[in-house]
């Protein structure tokens, strides 16, 4: 894989363990063939969040000049002489994670009067509560806060180009400053300010809510210049990125907004990635490169799976169609069972799944996830009139699976928990918490009709092609 097929501008800096070449990985890609020997790698993440570093795409004597265009635009005196420039790399939170929004509206409907045809109608109120599944992204500041420094990267974090962090990596003469809110306390700030939002927006019954599911956090360091000169005998300082050259603030101080922070820098232990050989564990040749959680050595034919747990089955199964379709494809899903107790609420709750002991979850990228809930309710309703058999090995119909268990299980309980708020919009996330015995891998196949997939055996669930496409 090579980097122009990346997507998303964040790009991941890395080595080759084979012969140490450069690589740049797109933030979600995680096997990959290295462009300078062709050996098949793979990214492990860890299990604690890793932390990076923004590259500095402008070097000390280009900020002079950036800070002087900003001035003379600002129609403000240019710097003067005894120029000062500090070289430094400030820490933020960047989280990703699914959030759940319940909006409650009071739409007003129109109704004619059909008999007569001079009459204005009748309107009337209608309550209505929306429901949705989206992603969201956003940073904070992890070190002690300073006026001018900006509180967010924004829209930055989707163009950055950055390495793992490490000592040897920062540029010389930058320094690099302390993180001083842990990953928890992070956590709940964005916890906090998700909520926040709801609030924006006032409700017109109820109580607007936003839930986040699945939060994943990185620590990124960012590059800033703070340029200090003199004007008219007052000391003025600037704020310029290190990667832009844009000038963020032009202050006469840069004093920390919380003078009460701590005295201490708290032991934070950062995570690191690791590229490792992409090869089967038991013959040892290359598996294939395409973006999966789940391969069937071609030599060997053993099972590898990337992430590992307890109550995943280690048997893969495929739905058996009668009608042989040559246009099938064969698309992934997680099937989850349930606990007793669990099982007959989650039915009772979606309606339509009653005769289903399983929920079933898409294991194929959906960013809609309003379709990902309508499929992942058509699919559990399907499932028990699907007669499985054993996969022995993967062909070109098989899509790969790309998500994981874990993401396939907290997008189930938030496909849960949107059912429950549109049915009880007061209740909270612990109120359902789901208790998952086994998840197991099955393919399904689908067919094209015009702009749908349809599955070719019971011709009842359809979703549309662009999901997969």
């Amino acid at each position: 894989m090579t980097t122009s097929q990346n997507k998303s501008g964040f790009f991941i800096g890395v080595t080759c363990p084979g012969c140490g070449g450069e690589l740049e990985l797109e933030e979600n890609f995680f096997v990959l063939t290295c462009s300078h020997c062709g050996s098949a790698l793979r990214v492990v993440p860890p299990d604690t969040p890793p932390a990076f570093l923004a590259e500095s795409r402008m070097p000390k004597r280009e900020v002079r000049f950036h800070a002087d265009r900003f001035l003379k635009k600002s129609a403000l005196p240019l710097t003067e002489s005894g120029v000062q420039i500090k070289a430094l790399y400030y820490p933020y939170w960047k989280v990703d994670a699914v959030v759940l929004k319940t909006r409650h509206k009071v739409i007003e409907r129109f109704v004619a009067d059909d008999d007569d045809p001079y009459s204005d109608g009748n309107s009337y109120e209608q309550k209505r509560t929306e429901v949705s599944l989206s992603r969201y992204s956003t940073s904070l500041p992890a070190g002690c806060q300073f006026e001018g420094l900006p509180y967010s990267l924004g829209l930055r974090t989707g163009y950055l180009k950055v390495v793992p962090f490490a000592r040897e990596n920062i540029p010389g003469g930058f320094d690099s400053l302390p993180v001083l809110v842990t990953w928890p306390d992070a956590l709940d700030r964005v916890k906090m300010s998700a909520q926040t939002i709801g609030h924006i927006d006032p409700a017109d019954f109820g109580k607007n809510k936003t839930e986040l599911f699945h939060p994943v956090g990185s620590l990124i360091y960012f590059p800033y210049y703070i340029m200090e000169s003199y004007a008219g005998g007052q000391l003025r300082r600037l704020v310029i990125d290190g990667v832009t050259g844009r000038v963020w603030s032009n202050s006469t101080q840069l004093s920390p907004i919380d003078p009460a922070a701590p005295a201490e820098t708290p032991d934070i232990e950062f995570g690191r990635l690791v590229v490792e050989f992409h090869r089967c564990s038991n013959c040892g040749v290359d598996l294939p490169t395409e973006q999966s959680f789940v391969y069937i050595c071609d030599n060997c034919h053993v099972l590898t799976t990337l992430e590992k747990h307890s109550f995943v089955a280690r048997e893969i199964e495929v739905a058996a169609s009668r009608k042989k379709n040559i246009s099938s494809k064969l698309l992934p899903f997680w099937s989850f069972k349930l606990s007793g107790k669990d099982a007959a609420r989650v039915q009772k709750l979606m309606g339509g799944i009653y005769a289903s002991d399983r929920f079933v979850v898409p294991g194929f990228k959906v960013t809609n996830f309003e379709a990902a809930y309508r499929l992942a309710k058509r699919m559990s309703a399907a499932l028990p009139k699907l007669d499985m058999a054993p996969v022995e090995k993967f062909d070109a119909r098989f899509l790969p699976t790309t998500v994981g268990p874990s993401e396939a299980e907290t997008l189930g309980r938030a496909i849960v928990y949107r059912q429950e708020v549109t049915k009880n919009p007061r209740c909270a996330p612990g109120e359902i918490d789901i208790q998952v015995k086994e998840a197991r891998l099955f393919y399904a196949p689908f067919h094209p009709e015009h702009y749908f997939y349809v599955d070719s055996i019971v011709g009842a669930v359809t979703f549309e092609k662009s999901l997969v496409d």
